[in-house]
């Protein structure tokens, strides 16, 4: 089997999961930012072995080809996700935590759990976004650290809130050279030729 065929079949189970255990619609959910009417909780798919062997695998095929030394994540659904790719690739990660690190060295507090070190490229993945707000932030403390991301990886993209144009507004205008890939898009999951939905 050639790798495009398997990359296929990969990614369209992993859409299957998506459509079938994520993807929440005709109610309200609450994002960062708003309430929405039709919702994507990626923890269904990043606490299920399967789930984290299939994104895994995606992710990792993003970044294997990065000369990168460590892989974040900008929201905690991707975490499991994130750690079987940077395994797969065999480079570290790094977390930007919700709230500043108040234990152990009070002369050490910081927003970013890491090991990376000024002038390191790295990689930022993230699990479903909408307004954006979470990885302009993860990009920010990467900045603020001294290290340069190469790439941001979407798992899905909500299509609410204009996130990615506001992404790449952000690196535009910080002149970053960092790529963006989304691999799912939210009219993609719920097309219905593919999803059977109605």
């Amino acid at each position: 089997m050639s790798n495009d065929a398997t990359q296929l079949t990969v990614r369209e189970e992993l859409l299957q999961l998506i459509r079938e255990r994520s993807f929440r619609r005709n109610g309200q959910f609450k994002t960062p930012t708003r309430v929405v009417p039709s919702y994507f909780d990626f923890y269904q798919i990043s606490m299920k072995h399967r789930g984290i062997e299939l994104a895994g695998e995606l992710l990792y095929r993003e970044i294997k080809d990065l000369d990168i030394c460590a892989l974040g994540n900008a929201g905690g659904g991707i975490v499991p996700v994130q750690c079987r790719a940077a395994f797969l690739k065999g480079i570290g990660v790094f977390f930007i935590r919700e709230s500043m690190k108040r234990e152990g060295d009070v002369r050490d507090p910081r927003w970013l759990q890491s090991r990376i070190q000024e002038g390191d490229r790295v990689a930022l993945a993230t699990d479903v976004v909408t307004s954006g707000s979470q990885v302009m932030r993860g990009l920010e403390e990467v900045m603020q650290f001294g290290a340069h991301v190469e790439k941001v990886i979407i798992m899905i993209d909500s299509e609410y809130g204009e996130g990615i144009a506001r992404i790449r507004e952000f690196i535009d205008t910080n002149m970053l050279n960092t790529s963006v890939h989304t691999l799912f898009t939210r009219a993609e999951i719920m097309a219905e030729s593919e999803a059977g939905f109605f």
